[in-house]
């Protein structure tokens, strides 16, 4: 047994891949083990895998058939020992220092989670970097109480994504948290099962983790189910809050979380592969307006997003059956978008889209 099990899941990261291992074998603390999930990588990740682990008595490497990040999360999960349990991304890089600071937290406090900062680093095409950073605005949080009152606070450090957070082992095997097969959002769904019931988080004003994102580098297809993943996170994320029973206090954040899966859908219908002809979109963007919660937070009064103007001038053209004029609207909005593309994808990780 080790204090912290660290679970890397892979598919065709060769590229990066060794600098990411590397920055996770350089901790300043030892006692970790660094599962490697190969999840049917078609180049030679698997090869650098093996190679690490004939080096390195802590690396545990895992080959599987290609099932997605969640079941090879899982799989990690399955052989994991540690007392705590930390998820790294292939393509991004840590700080040396990430595990023995956090820890000396975590243990400390027995806490059930630890969040810090982290850096968005952003590469454009001619290799030059801009360097951000984003940080915890909580300090600690010891009950469950505390921990949904300040959610609204919590949310503004990305509270979907898994790399800038440590669990404690044994509380994620007491609630079954695992992650499902969903292709898109699965952290955001693996989250919510760890916030059901979640105290004892303490969070660590420090970057860490570099998120490394390459612009231009992603390619955006069209997916004919993506309004139903999106949905799927959203209707999950307002379980989570009708369970803790605070629906009623953050019933604007329910409502943003439906916008986004039909943004991102009114999205997904303007990209160059979608299929669809323009008559048949509008009939996608009437279909999608039938679900109840979709209606709810165009046609009503007091959904909590009249103050975003974006948002609003959508709203004003779909109550109006104006579907072709909004197709024209998120057009240009790609357009221009792609002259911001690095914002555009790091939005995307961080959402768990």
């Amino acid at each position: 047994m080790v204090t912290v099990s660290i679970i890397m899941p892979i598919y065709n990261v060769a590229e990066t891949l060794r600098k990411s291992v590397q920055s996770l074998l350089d901790q300043t603390y030892q006692d970790f083990e660094l599962i490697l999930v190969n999840d049917g990588s078609t180049d030679y990740s698997g090869s650098i895998c093996d190679e690490f682990q004939k080096e390195d008595n802590r690396i545990l490497v895992i080959h599987q058939e290609n099932t997605g990040s969640g079941f090879a999360r899982n799989a990690g999960l399955d052989q994991a020992t540690g007392e705590y349990i930390y998820f790294s991304d292939p393509d991004d890089y840590v700080e040396h220092t990430l595990l023995e600071e956090n820890l000396v937290i975590a243990l400390e406090n027995q806490a059930n989670m630890v969040v810090f900062g982290y850096y968005i680093e952003e590469i454009s095409s001619r290799g030059k970097i801009k360097e951000s950073r984003r940080l915890p605005i909580l300090s600690v949080l010891t009950t469950k109480e505390d921990f949904r009152k300040s959610f609204r606070a919590f949310q503004t450090l990305d509270s979907n994504v898994l790399w800038n957070k440590l669990y404690k082992h044994r509380y994620l095997l007491e609630n079954n948290c695992r992650f499902t097969d969903q292709r898109v959002g699965q952290d955001a769904l693996f989250n919510h099962l760890v916030y059901r019931d979640l105290e004892c988080v303490y969070f660590n004003q420090t970057p860490y983790y570099y998120y490394v994102q390459r612009v231009g580098s992603a390619i955006n297809r069209y997916h004919s189910d993506r309004f139903l993943l999106e949905y799927t996170i959203a209707e999950q994320f307002e379980k989570l809050l009708v369970y803790w029973e605070y629906e009623h206090l953050y019933y604007d954040l329910i409502n943003l979380a439906y916008w986004r899966t039909l943004y991102v859908e009114l999205s997904n219908l303007v990209l160059e592969d979608c299929p669809l002809d323009d008559h048949q979109k509008e009939q996608r963007i009437a279909t999608i307006l039938s679900h109840p919660k979709i209606q709810e937070i165009i046609f009503s009064l007091d959904s909590g997003l009249e103050g975003k103007r974006h948002i609003q001038l959508l709203i004003l053209l779909l109550k109006n059956a104006r579907y072709r004029l909004v197709l024209s609207v998120m057009r240009a909005k790609i357009q221009f978008s792609k002259n911001y593309q690095h914002a555009f994808n790091a939005f995307k990780k961080i959402a768990g889209t």
